[in-house]
């Protein structure tokens, strides 16, 4: 199914005359309610408890509040019933300050059944709070959503509730979905010119989990052994959230929506080998999960085939291999956007990256 994908630049359809009832956000509105704290080389914006990171050239005050109304504009027109239930699940959602704004829209336009799924690895595992910043935030946000609110850790333990047909299950058969990628936390990193489009090279921006059921990918980084300290640079760096890194011999695999293994590679001599020699593995390890009653092969299973490669390779070089199970955002991002396509209602993808708002439309 293709989206019907739209932007700030392109106009929308006229809105009724209820739809003109509740006034636009502006940046005027958020100054007055807010306020800014420095912290190290970033500045926060601050209402209570709840907050959000603010960068002119990554997610600018007026970039925000563009994106917020560029929203509601499109929920007004493919979602005009505004007493059926609306579900948003937020990836990355933080400190939840956006998050508040869009639900005070969504009220003032007469939506009343208003539920939040926020994903975000700082949730932790199990939903619980890792920090005491975001633990305030969660709390802030629990009040203003009353008893319509589901905090995740990962989009694996968002999926996870399909079991028992409960979860996310019922959030996309019971209404009208929209789908939040705001800010995503690698940005500020890709304005400083750490992303990379070599085709040599893959710019990665995946969290390194404890728990494997958190993890929706697996990277597996070859180098000989004089930059092994440089490989563990990376994953240190990849371990604070807010980081790209830019490898060429690595692979990164991951389940894709049919429930096979997708490999990905760089066109470096080495990335490519291993992702010849690993395919075949990975095909077997779906083959023989087949056989079982499991709906699909798992990171674990990944983990296994890979460990195999690089333990048959222990012989063949002398290369040092690192493997990483993570939670990587893009690879988050895909996966819900292929949930809410597939739902019998009206569905968004609204994301807003480099300060620019992006949004795709289903059916």
């Amino acid at each position: 199914m293709l989206p019907t994908v739209t932007s700030e630049s392109i106009a929308l359809l006229p809105l009724s005359s209820r739809d003109r009832q509740h006034a636009a956000l502006t940046p005027t509105a958020v100054m007055n309610k807010t306020h800014l704290q420095p912290h190290g080389q970033l500045i926060y914006r601050f209402q209570d408890r709840l907050f959000w990171c603010e960068h002119d050239d990554v997610s600018s005050l007026h970039s925000r509040v563009s994106y917020i109304n560029t929203l509601m504009n499109h929920i007004r027109q493919t979602m005009p019933n505004r007493d059926q239930p609306l579900t948003l699940i937020s990836l990355g959602a933080g400190g939840l300050l956006m998050e508040s704004f869009i639900h005070a829209q969504l009220q003032g336009n007469g939506y009343q059944d208003i539920n939040w799924r926020v994903i975000d690895i700082e949730y932790g595992p199990d939903g619980t709070q890792r920090c005491l910043s975001h633990r305030d935030s969660l709390e802030a946000f629990a009040t203003i959503a009353a008893e319509k609110l589901a905090v995740y850790g990962s989009d694996q333990r968002y999926f996870n509730t399909f079991m028992g047909g409960n979860g996310a299950t019922n959030d996309r058969g019971r209404g009208a979905t929209v789908l939040l990628g705001i800010d995503p936390p690698t940005s500020s990193s890709q304005a400083l010119g750490m992303a990379c489009f070599d085709p040599q090279s893959m710019s990665v921006k995946g969290r390194p989990v404890e728990d494997i059921t958190d993890a929706n990918c697996l990277y597996l980084i070859a180098c000989d052994p004089e930059y092994k300290e440089q490989v563990h640079h990376a994953m240190t760096a990849l371990a604070r959230g807010d980081r790209v890194v830019t490898l060429g011999s690595i692979i990164k695999c991951h389940v894709n929506k049919f429930g096979s293994c997708e490999v990905l590679s760089t066109q470096s001599p080495r990335s490519l080998t291993m992702k010849e020699a690993c395919t075949p593995l990975l095909e077997q390890a779906k083959t023989t999960q087949a056989s079982t009653s499991a709906p699909e092969i798992t990171i674990s299973d990944i983990k296994r085939a890979v460990e195999r490669y690089v333990a048959a390779m222990a012989d063949e070089n002398d290369l040092y291999y690192a493997e990483c199970c993570v939670s990587d955002y893009d690879v988050s991002l895909g996966r819900l956007r292929d949930y809410i396509i597939d739902s019998p209602h009206s569905s968004l993808l609204a994301t807003l990256e480099m300060n620019a708002t992006h949004i795709e439309s289903y059916p």
